[in-house]
């Protein structure tokens, strides 16, 4: 089995288990949790991912993009990030009550403080989990993020009753099982020591310093909407918002994980041969986006069926909220996926970083505006503004980088989507009205329309199949 294949299906494995994981994790919760309580972590959990970029430090692919780096400019990258994240866990802590005020969240504040624990964890576990990418480890990772994950659900689940602590509780578990996993796994390739190489630190901070203003921003940008709802919307509406906004996500969320950690090391090994890396671009492209659209469009057209099946019919009044933020996740993953890792593998971390800075305001702007005309006229502007900006994300950085035009991604695109959205469509409006109301039917019929339409394009959509067979054979 070839390197990509089993670092494909491992990462998959581990990222599918995440999955079904927190959704049923949210399918349980949200029908014993108050939405306020669902409200209250967003705040947290927004708070805690734009501080777990900057505990990062950009640094966290460094080493992969140091293919051949020895053990003493390992060991200075592991002791930078370590305090890096000790730095901004402290910064966080001693901020907290006056994020939490600003937010007008004050009842979260000692949440937010145990939660700062995190920035720690996570800038050493992102080095232990570098070291296993760069080494095609995949196989490791993906068992301790597994077994992590499932502590993780247990943990939410047998102690709901403490509400916002349950959700914070639960976060914690999983990267602090993942830290201890990779360090029992990943310990000898990490092999640490005190002998560090300080000269790496000016080149780690010219990689790390754009990758992390990159990262901080685009992750601000991501939760731009949360951050003004919860100034607009009392808990309960952000709560519901957020519960709609996780649903939608979580797929794109999962998928992310593992192109990044496959495409990332794939684009560092081929970087040097401009049409082989081009080739290998356009078969990633084409596997995420076929993944991307078995996912999204059934649920895009199905959205009632969704929203009813997870969250109860109480929620089904939200189906269009779930329908519009299904296609701008579509439309964000499919366009920019790639970006992270072609920019990480070429050192072009500075062009990301501009590209995210010139995109905040008017991001910003497009998302205060139309928050003000309500949630649904919120998620609208959020796809359409990502629908302009796709042959703008081609241009400043595909085409830059690998040479793809963008009529190849036009091209593609139309092609998947339309192949899975007429027939689904048809069978929404002119076969279901007619399936008598069976726990599950209608669900199965979308799922086996959509497999069954899958299946077709893997036989007879030549460039996904020819795509398949080289990824197998990389």
């Amino acid at each position: 089995m070839s390197r990509i294949v089993s670092a494909t299906s491992w990462t998959t494995l581990a990222t599918i288990v995440n999955l079904l994981l927190t959704m049923a994790q949210l399918a349980i919760l949200v029908r014993i949790l108050a939405p306020a309580v669902f409200g209250q972590f967003a705040v947290v959990n927004m708070v805690i991912e734009v501080f777990v970029a900057f505990a990062l430090g950009g640094i966290s692919n460094f080493l992969v993009y140091k293919k051949n780096a020895d053990q003493p400019t390992s060991n200075a990258i592991y002791f930078l990030a370590l305090g890096i994240g000790a730095i901004f866990s402290l910064v966080l802590f001693l901020l907290t009550p006056f994020l939490a005020t600003a937010l007008g969240y004050e009842s979260i504040v000692q949440e937010l403080r145990l939660a700062t624990v995190l920035l720690v964890i996570s800038s050493i576990a992102s080095q232990y989990q570098a070291v296993g990418m760069k080494n095609f480890h995949h196989q490791r990772v993906a068992q301790v993020d597994i077994f992590a994950k499932v502590l993780s659900f247990v943990f939410a689940i047998s102690f709901s009753h403490l509400e916002l602590l349950c959700l914070v509780g639960a976060t914690i578990v999983y990267q602090l099982v993942r830290l201890v996993g990779f360090m029992m796994v990943l310990g000898r390739e990490v092999n640490l020591t005190t002998k560090v190489n300080t000269a790496i630190y000016r080149e780690a901070f010219n990689y790390g310093i754009f990758d992390f203003g990159s990262q901080a921003l685009n992750i601000l940008r991501r939760q731009l909407d949360v951050i003004i709802l919860a100034v607009t919307l009392p808990s309960n509406e952000l709560g519901v918002y957020h519960v709609i906004k996780q649903l939608a996500s979580r797929p794109a969320q999962a998928l992310q994980p593992i192109i990044g950690k496959v495409a990332l090391p794939a684009f560092a090994e081929v970087k040097e041969n401009g049409t082989r890396f081009a080739r290998v671009y356009k078969d990633f492209f084409i596997l995420q986006l076929f993944v991307l659209a078995i996912i999204y469009i059934p649920v895009i057209i199905t959205s009632d069926l969704v929203t009813a099946l997870f969250f109860g019919s109480d929620f089904v009044q939200h189906s269009w909220v779930l329908s519009i933020l299904s296609i701008f996740w579509f439309i964000r993953v499919a366009s920019s996926n790639l970006v992270g890792p072609l920019v990480q593998a070429t050192g072009f971390t500075k062009r990301n970083f501009l590209w995210n800075v010139i995109l905040l305001l008017p991001n910003t702007l497009v998302i205060y505006a139309s928050s003000q005309y309500g949630v649904v006229a919120l998620v609208s502007a959020m796809a359409v503004f990502q629908l302009i900006l796709f042959p703008i994300v081609n241009y400043y950085f595909i085409l830059f980088i690998t040479n793809v035009s963008f009529p190849f991604s036009v091209k593609n695109m139309l092609i998947v989507v339309t192949s899975l959205s007429v027939p689904l469509a048809i069978l929404k409006y002119f076969v279901l009205p007619f399936i008598p109301e069976v726990f599950l039917v209608k669900e199965i019929i979308v799922a086996m329309l959509t497999f069954a339409i899958a299946a077709m394009l893997l036989v007879f959509y030549k460039e996904l199949k020819n795509s398949l067979i080289r990824v197998k054979g990389f």
